[in-house]
């Protein structure tokens, strides 16, 4: 028939957003494991790789190509689960596909704002306390202020 409205598969739209939601966390966990100094390729960059130069260069460079490829890869699956779910909510739709992976963007950047607000809280929390030292307060005001900063979250001085 046409002109005919398709009704749309709704838990395969919900998964769609589920996907981008997950990729969304993956992401920040490759950001933090790639980029922190607590996990193997900060830590084996500040240890050294061993005694010659050519070590050096090249581990460092696969542990480039390994930080870029595992997003590549997160990605990839994300665009083919959410095309798939897309497809499954409206079949014989086209571009249905399509739409499931704007359903998928929209969770991945769901959680921007509180992922963004989180990286400038360390900054900020760490100018107050620069504040603090140049306007001559004392040490104890100065520790509450590190505290904050350390980790992002609130820790006894």
């Amino acid at each position: 028939m046409a002109g005919a409205v398709v009704k749309p598969n709704q838990i395969y739209l919900l998964l769609a957003g589920i996907v981008g939601i997950a990729t969304a966390y993956a992401f920040v966990w490759i950001t933090q494991y790639y980029t922190e100094y607590k996990y193997r390729p900060v830590s084996l960059d500040r240890r050294g790789f061993g005694d010659w130069p050519r070590h050096q260069h090249h581990r460092r460079l696969s542990v480039g190509f390994e930080c870029t490829g595992v997003p590549v890869l997160v990605i990839s699956l994300a665009l083919l689960l959410a095309y798939f779910f897309g497809e499954m909510a409206l079949p014989s739709t086209p571009g249905a596909g399509l739409y499931g992976t704007a359903i998928a963007t929209m969770g991945m950047l769901a959680p921007c704002a509180y992922i963004l607000a989180m990286d400038t809280f360390g900054p900020i929390t760490d100018n107050a306390g620069g504040i603090i030292e140049m306007s001559g307060q004392p040490e104890e005001i100065r520790r509450k202020t590190t505290a904050w900063t350390r980790s992002g979250t609130r820790q006894r001085p």
